[in-house]
């Protein structure tokens, strides 16, 4: 008995040093929404996506401090022609349940996002490839149907994916449930709460540093704080502004990074001309006008942003035109046009504005401020703030018959981020004009890089001029980090990547 009982004490001390030895090397992720999908190809949601790249990964990778494209499940991409890229993939690597990944795996991921039944929002990164060929193993030709400069970008944001584990189990057994060839592997998904993952020890770069990672879904700003400061969460996003010389004094990192998200409020403009009173471009312009830009920045977002220079760009993305200026806060002028408009004190224009909360930093705050202020200048302004599942499905459904107040980030080119936010018919925009879309596809497919920056100059003039947008602010990203963590840095593009990240 007493030998049963001394086995028992060891068994049991040695399962309190693994757990031990494993909450040591675990690190706990706080975002303020929940993924609902982990398909990473179904989403383009940077929440969702940092959870599912540690699985998924594309084939290259975006260096934002010397904006060059390195490799990472591809090894080299050349263009052999000024339709066509060549692709050459690490050798070796094998998803997580043993199914090699190679050309092939490359041709059905990336022609995958493109099916209709996927109705996937990444389609936007797909859109100039015509056909990819399978030459040798490792080796893809991706053709495209015009010259298509901005394809080394898109490569960097299209996950990798199992064929066989895929056709076996179908699409959407996949994104409960996918398979790899990242650093991590699901574990367990409790969907609207949080995603725990493992370490794959057998990663073709190296084991990660962390055996465990675990995504929290936090959508209250207070809450996030608290398990920041109680040590329940060691990176969190979305930094309660306020609170940012409370927690550096406690000894926690406020991380702030300017973001390539742009915050707008966008108008519904994809349906019957002239069906509602926004289609007038003057109105469009008043809401510009009635919108004080940088008492947001400021009074709300404690200056953690920077205002929109009134076009759908930021310096950060190739295309951006310096010489388009803000709409200056001016509620006179806002007035002025209305009454052109037909609209007045007697008969004031009418709008509803949908936002989310917790996706974005003080995002319901911001909202409410706008309808204040659109109030103060004579507009009937509503306001409704949604649960971000709720939201987001909504959106991508075109279900919001005036206005949205979200923010976009892509990579950081022009054709990425004008044709996805406005190009007709494309997943997220509802705006609809030729002569735009015209300038769009002359800017894809033009080489030359300043005559194709002349064109989405010319464009962003154009987005001026109609403003289909409420243009807002570039936000500023803030991320708070407790002092155990190492070799983490934020990134522009909200990614929370975490090999070679590890745990003090």
């Amino acid at each position: 008995m007493r030998l049963k009982l001394a086995l028992s004490v060891v068994v049991t001390l040695l399962a309190a040093a693994a757990t031990g030895a494993l909450a040591q090397r675990s690190l706990t992720v706080a975002q303020g929404t929940a993924p609902d999908t982990l398909d990473a190809q179904r989403s383009t949601v940077q929440q969702t996506l940092n959870v599912s790249y540690h699985i998924n990964e594309p084939l290259f990778q975006l260096d934002y401090a010397t904006s060059d494209i390195t490799p990472l499940l591809g090894k080299s991409l050349v263009a052999v022609d000024d339709t066509t890229w060549e692709v050459k993939l690490q050798e070796g690597v094998t998803f997580t349940n043993g199914e090699p990944f190679n050309a092939e795996a490359v041709r059905y991921s990336l022609l995958r996002v493109s099916k209709p039944e996927l109705k996937s929002p990444a389609t936007i990164y797909v859109r100039p490839i015509a056909d990819i060929a399978v030459v040798d193993e490792h080796t893809v030709r991706i053709a495209t149907d015009g010259p298509a400069p901005a394809l080394p970008l898109y490569l960097t944001r299209i996950a990798m994916v199992p064929p066989a584990y895929i056709e076996e189990v179908g699409d959407d057994a996949f994104g409960q449930n996918p398979i790899g060839t990242g650093p991590f592997k699901l574990v367990r998904w409790v969907k609207d709460d949080r995603v725990v993952l493992a370490a794959n020890a057998d990663y073709w770069r190296g084991a990660p540093e962390l055996d465990q990672v675990t995504f929290v879904s936090i959508p209250e700003t207070a809450t996030r704080m608290a398990a920041l400061q109680t040590g329940e969460a060691d990176i969190v996003t979305q930094v309660s502004v306020d609170q940012a010389s409370l927690l550096e004094r406690s000894g926690i990192v406020v991380a702030p990074v300017p973001g390539l998200r742009l915050m707008m409020i966008a108008i519904t403009l994809d349906g019957e001309p002239g069906s509602t009173p926004l289609y007038d471009v003057r109105v469009r312009q008043a809401l510009n006008y009635a919108v004080d830009k940088q008492a947001i920045v400021d009074d709300i977002l404690g200056g953690y942003g920077k205002v929109l220079e009134g076009q759908a760009l930021s310096s950060e993305y190739f295309g951006f035109n310096p010489d388009v200026k803000a709409y200056p806060y001016d509620p006179e002028k806002a007035r002025e046009l209305l009454a052109e408009a037909g609209y007045t004190a007697q008969n004031p224009l009418s709008i509803t504005i949908y936002g989310p909360q917790g996706r974005y930093l003080r995002d319901s705050e911001v909202l409410q401020a706008v309808g204040g202020q659109l109030r103060e200048a004579g507009i009937d302004a509503d306001v409704e703030v949604l649960e971000w599942g709720l939201f987001i499905n909504r959106l991508l459904a075109k279900d919001f018959d005036t206005a949205a107040f979200w923010g976009a980030s892509t990579v950081p080119d022009a054709d990425a981020w004008l044709a996805a936010m406005l190009g007709t018919g494309a997943a997220y925009s509802v705006y609809t004009n030729p002569e735009f879309d015209a300038l769009l596809a002359q800017g894809a497919r033009t080489v030359d890089r300043a005559a194709r920056l002349a064109i989405y100059q010319q464009a962003e003039e154009l987005v001026h001029e109609q403003a289909p947008f409420i243009f807002l602010y570039q936000q500023v990203d803030v991320y708070g980090v407790t002092a155990r963590v190492s070799g983490w840095q934020p990134s522009p593009d909200e990614a929370i990547y975490l090999w070679g990240v590890a745990v003090k």
